[in-house]
Formats: structure tokens, C-alpha cells, sequence
């Protein structure tokens, strides 16, 4: 069973059923995009871990908990907003 299937966006939505990690995340917050880490990964290859916790958006690089960034919703909104600008 997959754990994880792609969408029409370019992004990947994990399954509800994904080991329950005790972060009372709930399945429709989980995202994973495939993305390119250029310290550790080959191109295409790394896969960005995007989840919402109470209100928090938490981006997981590696899916491996290494380095996690936690952004409240004014940093969320603020990085909206500049890849709406440079996306057009």
C-alpha cells in the first residue's frame, strides 16, 4: 500500500493512513512535494514533508525531522505572498 499518491498540482498528498505521530495532525493537512535538495539529495528526489499543526504551517525537508521549519500564519501569509509575486 502507498503511503502516498500524486496530485494534478505537482504535489503529492499523504495517505490518512500514515503512522499517527501523535501531532494530532489529521491526513488533509499532510502534503508532500518532490522537490531538490542541493546539499543532500539528486535532483528531484527530496521529498518536502508540508503539514499543518494548530494553526502552523510545518515544512519537514527529507520527511526526516533534521531541520524543521515552523512558520505562524503572518510568516505563512508573508510567503504567500512573494511566491504569488514570482509565480505571476
Amino acid at each position: 500500500m502507498s503511503l502516498v499518491r500524486s496530485t494534478t498540482d505537482g504535489t503529492a498528498e499523504v495517505s490518512a493512513t500514515f503512522p499517527d505521530t501523535g501531532s494530532g495532525v489529521r491526513g488533509n493537512h499532510r502534503r508532500v512535494i518532490m522537490t531538490t535538495c542541493e546539499a543532500h539529495g539528486s535532483p528531484g528526489f527530496t521529498n518536502l514533508l508540508v503539514t499543518k499543526e494548530d494553526g502552523i504551517i510545518v515544512l519537514n525537508p527529507h520527511v526526516a525531522n533534521c531541520c524543521v521549519l515552523r512558520l505562524d500564519e503572518q510568516a505563512a501569509r508573508a510567503l504567500l505572498g512573494i511566491l504569488g509575486e514570482w509565480l505571476g
